[in-house]
């Protein structure tokens, strides 16, 4: 499989690592990024270019790539690349990496295909705490994000009739140790474990499953 990838941070250079030695065809690409950087055990191609150049990605391959994966620590850059793999230039398959959670999700309701390492953190540590039977666990996981249980107006309520107080917006709910999306229609029970998030800021929040 010919991949593209964008973005030479560790996720970046991890995946181009760990695709290149299952025998995919690799392309890298990053301003700024030599043999140096991505060290030992690439065997694929390495391009120091501004992704953000639609020229660039054409004289890289793009038009021909089966997979494009745009991994920027820069959520924007990492957007407008997929956007025009999957719109100019035709790429079957592209994946975005979106940090933040909020932003992930919108762009995943739109119809991008996303991947958010903030939730997946958090998934990860849901399991950690299914695994070892944890009733309650209170952690400074993510600053921006708590988990709650709903307070009493939203039960038994949608989650498009629910009045949400201040800055805080509902992110999801958990459901079998993972965050699940929610939708307009997602009824509220008593029980439920909510995510949502208030904005960061310098109070110490904290998770609490």
């Amino acid at each position: 499989m010919f991949v593209m990838i964008v973005g030479s941070g560790k996720l970046g250079l991890g995946l181009a690592r760990s695709m290149s030695s299952r025998q995919d065809d690799v392309v890298i690409m990053d301003t700024g990024l030599n043999n140096t950087r991505i060290g030992d055990g690439f065997d694929g191609i390495i391009i120091d270019g501004d992704p953000m150049d639609l020229n660039v990605l054409d004289q890289a391959g793009i038009r021909n790539a089966e997979l494009f994966l745009a991994v920027t620590a820069n959520d924007n850059v990492n957007v407008f690349c997929v956007e025009a793999a999957k719109t100019i230039f035709n790429v079957p398959k592209a994946l975005a990496r979106i940090a933040d959670p909020e932003r992930e999700l919108f762009f995943h309701n739109i119809g991008l295909e996303t991947v958010c390492p903030t939730v997946s953190g958090i998934n990860q540590v849901l399991d950690y705490i299914a695994g070892e039977r944890f009733s309650s666990l209170a952690i400074n996981f993510d600053p921006s994000f708590i988990c709650i249980h709903p307070l009493e107006s939203w039960v038994d309520k949608p989650l498009s009739k629910i009045d949400i107080p201040g800055k805080m917006k509902i992110v999801g709910v958990v459901k079998n140790n993972h965050i699940v999306k929610l939708n307009g229609h997602k009824v509220f029970h008593r029980d439920d474990s909510v995510v949502i998030t208030q904005g960061r800021g310098k109070e110490d929040r904290k998770w609490i499953v």
